[in-house]
Formats: structure tokens, sequence, C-alpha cells
């Protein structure tokens, strides 16, 4: 009985990890944070110009991914930015990962408008975090 129950637990649980990986894998938002500050900026605007052009082209079920690159991307300048920039950038990171969610919403439901209202929030919260990081 105990190694049935052995061998069926290591089924699960090898199961669960292979899983993970699996969706790992399927999510673009599942990105590498370069090591650099300007790095994550070139990556930030490359996201940002896949998510424009998908919600422009009516993939919505797609636009989560970007929205959450960003999102994962904007969460890693804390940890890299001069201690001086660090709570504006922490600051901008809750705003990010609120709209991030917001776009994952609104494109499951199809919500094409609503979107890409979002879009423009998450864009204007990333100007924002530009220019008080002063970033190129």
């Amino acid at each position: 009985m105990r190694k049935t129950l052995l061998l069926a637990m290591s089924v699960i649980a090898s199961l669960a990890l292979t899983t993970q990986q699996a969706v790992a894998e399927a999510h673009s938002h599942f990105i590498k944070v370069p090591e650099t500050v300007d790095g994550i900026w070139k990556e930030i605007g490359n996201q940002q110009t896949k998510l424009t052009a998908i919600v422009a082209n009516g993939d919505l079920a797609e636009a989560h991914d970007h929205g959450y690159a960003i999102r994962d991307l904007v969460k890693a300048l804390p940890d890299k930015v001069p201690a001086e920039s660090k709570a504006p950038a922490e600051a901008a990171a809750k705003e990010v990962i609120k709209i991030a969610a917001a776009i994952d919403k609104s494109g499951a439901a199809g919500a094409k408008k609503a979107t890409e209202a979002n879009v423009k929030k998450l864009e204007a919260a990333i100007t924002k975090l530009k220019a008080d990081l002063k970033a190129k």
C-alpha cells in the first residue's frame, strides 16, 4: 500500500513539474530580464511595440503576454536603479502591476476599446517612469 501511494505521489509531482514547464514555455510574458537598466528599457520598448500591434490587430487574447512581460521588466527596475530612484521605481511597478492585470482582464473579455484604453494607461505610466528616472 505504501509503495503504491509513494508511486502515485511521484507521478503526480512529476506531472505538476512538467505542466509548469509547459505553461512557462507557452507564455511569452515569462521573459528573461536583461542585466542592465538600459537593456530593460530596450526590452520594455520592444514589448510595448508588440502589445500595441497585437491590440491594433484585434489579437486581444495575446495582449496579456506582453502586458505581463512589461510588468516583469518594470518590477526588475527598483533593484537595478540608484538608491535615490528606487522609491519612484517601486511606485511605478505597483501601478504597472495593476494596469497589466487590467489588460489581461479586458483582453480576455474581448473588450477592444477597454484594452486599448488600458494600453494607453500603461504607456502613460511608462512615460512617467522614464521621466521620473531620467531614462533615455
